[in-house]
């Protein structure tokens, strides 16, 4: 329920850290070559956070946790590419990627100085979510509740709804002649009267 909210909420914030990275002005490259420089200096201003680090004959991988589910991921040879991970089923599904022109360790050290006001803006963000969906769920309940009890003694008529957003379509069929309606959540009541 909450993976396609969240996994937008954290490329959303991956690709202001691409566009950071993209129009960073006399910023340097990160290679293969000074991967490990930059990387040892990444982890001793951030000792706390444990990336995992491996240096391999011709790349270097470095990933890091942002959330339990959440991982970023960079490769590194002679561009750099990184990667944003969710776990999902009992693997990593890459959420989205992109090529980073320069050296994107400042980027993400200033996302991660963010990271609490982040976690706390997606906890709202669903705590939102839930909520309205608690609540479309009710108000479907009712309406059906209404709409059955308005038209139980009108056969000739017959009807189907569906969710719309934040709101329901009712289709109704009465002598081969459909009718659609827009039942809003805030006044769904008033809505069904005017049937």
């Amino acid at each position: 329920m909450y993976d396609d909210i969240e996994a937008d909420f954290w490329k959303e914030h991956f690709s202001h850290v691409l566009h950071k990275n993209m129009v960073h002005i006399d910023a340097e490259k990160l290679t293969f070559d000074n991967a490990a420089g930059i990387i040892e200096g990444f982890k001793s201003r951030h000792p706390d956070l444990n990336p995992d680090v491996s240096f391999n004959s011709s790349y270097v991988t470095f990933e890091l946790f942002i959330t339990q589910s959440i991982k970023l991921r960079l490769y590194i040879q002679n561009q750099v590419k990184g990667s944003l991970m969710q776990f999902d089923g009992g693997d990593y599904v890459k959420l989205v990627d992109a090529r980073f022109p320069y050296n994107p360790f400042p980027e993400i050290e200033e996302f991660l100085s963010h990271l609490g006001e982040y976690l706390s803006e997606l906890e709202n963000l669903l705590d939102k979510t839930v909520h309205s969906r608690k609540q479309m769920k009710v108000a479907e309940q009712f309406i059906r509740a209404n709409i059955n009890r308005k038209f139980k003694n009108r056969p000739e008529i017959t009807w189907k709804l569906e969710q719309s957003g934040h709101s329901f379509i009712l289709s109704m069929d009465k002598d081969n002649n459909r009718t659609m309606h827009l039942i809003s959540l805030d006044d769904f009541m008033k809505d069904i009267e005017n049937f």
